[in-house]
């Protein structure tokens, strides 16, 4: 990515994870990853697309494949993690590590979180952003993916790579931030006109994002 002209199209694409300086992997269609979520050895988790697609399990029939596309009720263990230390490093955190029992509980829709920062401000987050966003609900340690709705979030680490984590801090968000869920609602998509639709993805990107040439989309996994 060398350059984005619009304006709004470089904020959405920031919101996402994208940059100028980003790496872009151009991918078919079907293999837009949903967000899922995991039953682990310490309780449910919420993993983002690209996460997700980054950790491999075993299954006890022998096959090997991403957690992404695992089917809700399957079980397996994670047999390996095809990233980076910081993938691991934020897998660890959630309580995720190689040879963990794992079991995929659903798929989650495209979705993303109204929310109001430090009381003033209100953002739309990605599910896939909510998934880095680690703090705590009261004595309540968890995701902002699995908070409730009216109750105040502290921010305590944002997981990720560097890009990731600037997605991130470009909605206002860093540690100590409070946050308040409002709603959640089914994800909007953001195109321009013209041109074939396709998918693309970067290595730190907070979502697999749908888009056209010319424009851009979200996704919002």
């Amino acid at each position: 990515m060398v350059r984005i002209a619009d304006e709004h199209m470089r904020l959405r694409l920031a919101s996402m994870g994208i940059f100028p300086d980003s790496v872009v992997t151009r991918l078919d269609e079907e293999v837009a990853l949903h967000a899922v979520r995991l039953r682990g050895p310490k309780g449910e988790v919420v993993l983002g697309g690209g996460m997700g697609g980054k950790v491999v399990a075993h299954l006890p029939d022998g096959r090997m494949i991403p957690v992404a596309e695992m089917q809700p009720g399957e079980t397996g263990h994670i047999e390996a993690i095809t990233a980076g230390e910081t993938l691991i490093e934020a897998l660890a955190v959630l309580g995720l590590k190689n040879d963990d029992e794992i079991e995929l509980v659903r798929r989650l829709p495209a979705m993303e979180y109204i929310v109001l920062v430090n009381g003033g401000r209100r953002i739309r987050m990605a599910e896939g952003t909510a998934a880095k966003v680690l703090g705590s609900m009261g004595e309540v340690v968890c995701q902002f993916a699995n908070t409730q709705a009216g109750a105040d979030f502290t921010v305590t680490r944002l997981l990720g790579g560097k890009r990731a984590i600037r997605a991130i801090t470009s909605l206002g968000i860093e540690n100590g931030s409070t946050l308040r869920l409002e709603a959640v609602e089914k994800a909007r998509s953001y195109r321009m006109t013209g041109g074939e639709r396709f998918v693309v993805t970067s290595p730190e990107a907070s979502s697999l994002s749908p888009a056209r040439s010319g424009g851009c989309g979200h996704c919002g996994t």
